[in-house]
């Protein structure tokens, strides 16, 4: 007997629920990249003033307005715990003391091998010159690894953007699914010539498994009597 298989028949189920799958997979993708790229953008937007870690120097602030103190640290490091933070407004003598808390700290920013800690908040009623003092600092250790950073709050954005690209990559999962399970193949068949004696039955649709079974029960040549 040889059998000749028929290939897998792809059957796709609704025209439409495929289409509308496809439509909603392509405008998901094309929002995450925006929401992907806003995220980029806002985060090196968002810094107005950046200093090395010393002991003491002058910060310019371009603009007023709320703002939090960010320590860009080594990410396994410790030592800013023990840092406090004074800024004075040289205009007017105001100054705001910051250190680090627990709570506040919740709020890092982590990357592959430093973070940024907040460390307070503070509003500049006006752009201009900034006195940084900065005590905890050791005597004689490299602080070159840290940067201080004036930035705009920015946590309530970054929580909404990564919800939005969560949202945006869980529903093109979704849609790339339901497109899948549409075009599913169905059955394979394998279609047998005339299993009757000649002149009988012509051949019929079994599927592969009943013909495997039937493979196995056809005596080999070497089993078959004389002729």
């Amino acid at each position: 007997m040889n059998p000749r298989v028929m290939e897998s028949s792809v059957i796709v189920k609704s025209w439409s629920v495929l289409v509308g799958a496809g439509i909603v997979f392509l405008t998901l993708g094309c929002l995450l990249v925006w929401v992907v790229a806003q995220l980029i953008r806002k985060n090196r937007e968002q810094i107005l003033a950046t200093a090395a870690l010393v002991a003491e120097q002058e910060l310019a602030i371009r603009e007023p307005g709320e703002l939090v103190l960010l320590l860009e640290t080594p990410r396994f490091g410790t030592d800013y715990r023990n840092f406090e933070f004074d800024i004075i407004e040289n205009a007017t003598g105001q100054r705001t003391h910051m250190k680090y808390e627990y709570m506040r700290a919740q709020g890092a920013v982590y990357g592959v091998t430093t973070m940024r800690v907040p460390l307070g908040r503070m509003t500049a009623q006006r752009a201009g010159a900034y006195l940084m003092r900065v005590t905890g600092l050791k005597v004689g250790k490299d602080y070159s690894a840290c940067r201080i950073l004036l930035s705009r709050p920015y946590l309530g954005r970054m929580v909404l953007q990564i919800i939005g690209i969560v949202i945006c990559g869980v529903g093109m999962l979704l849609s790339l699914l339901l497109g899948l399970w549409q075009v599913l193949p169905l059955q394979s068949n394998v279609t047998t010539p005339a299993a009757t004696p000649a002149g009988g039955v012509p051949g019929r649709t079994i599927d592969l498994e009943t013909w495997k079974r039937l493979q196995q029960q056809q005596p080999s040549p070497s089993q078959r009597p004389d002729q």
